[in-house]
């Protein structure tokens, strides 16, 4: 059986962007490197509007999922998300193959057959390799609920561990230190040590420069130039309107 990469970048935020370019034009620049964007949203006891349709629309630009959550529920919602991803990236991937062959969808296959087919996209689920790069908001309004994300990242990499398919976790944090937008705490691995190890040094203070934490997603899974992706994000007309707001 051919394996499948699935790479996708999650947005863990609780708040907007204030920083650092427009973060949906980023999304949607992943997106073309077949990268999917989800952006999950931590929430308090006031949802904020401007947040959570900000989480939307990169979602949407970068082709992925987004939900809203409260922190003590982020480790769920993380893994969450990565299964529908690596879902969604099966069913395009054999129904694209299905149209090739049969000109139709599962649907369409007869009830006897369907059953083959469905169990077959199931262990491509099971199967198939994961590129996941989680990029932690680490601003002053996260103080508070660092820790509980933390060991929310570690269940999601002890949930990928049981998996059949090799799973690879990167983190990086924004803002960085010392000024800088963002910082890889983590570059790509599967050694859950090690993670686990260099999570601990993630800690709130600062601005909220989402974009430039999708952009060094993008450089880091695809090794494409930061500069050439920066440029891109300055110059782009901004997608969110505060008529839509």
């Amino acid at each position: 059986m051919k394996s499948i990469e699935v790479k996708q970048i999650i947005v863990v935020t609780d708040g907007k962007s204030n920083m650092g370019g427009n973060p949906v034009t980023a999304a949607a620049e992943a997106s073309k490197y077949n990268i999917v964007v989800n952006a999950i949203g931590i929430i308090g006891d006031r949802e904020d509007e401007e947040h959570l349709n900000e989480i939307v629309q990169i979602s949407k630009a970068g082709g992925g999922t987004w939900e809203s959550t409260l922190v003590s529920n982020l480790g769920c919602t993380l893994l969450a998300v990565t299964q529908k991803t690596i879902n969604k990236t099966i069913h395009t991937i054999v129904g694209n193959q299905l149209k090739e062959i049969i000109g139709g969808s599962v649907e369409d296959i007869p009830p006897e057959k369907r059953s083959k087919v469905i169990q077959y996209m199931e262990q491509l689920g099971e199967e198939a390799e994961i590129k996941c790069c989680i990029l932690m908001d680490c601003s002053g309004s996260m103080s508070n609920k660092m820790s509980t994300a933390r060991q929310s990242i570690i269940e999601l990499i002890n949930s990928l561990q049981a998996r059949a398919g090799r799973s690879k976790v990167a983190v990086i944090a924004f803002p960085g230190e010392r000024g800088e937008f963002v910082k890889i705490f983590q570059p790509f691995t599967e050694d859950i040590k090690e993670i686990k190890s260099r999570i601990l040094e993630l800690k709130a203070g600062g601005i909220t420069p989402t974009a430039a934490a999708i952009n060094k997603a993008v450089e880091l899974i695809e090794g494409k130039d930061q500069d050439e992706i920066e440029q891109i994000i300055i110059n782009s007309e901004p997608l969110l309107k505060k008529s839509m707001i």
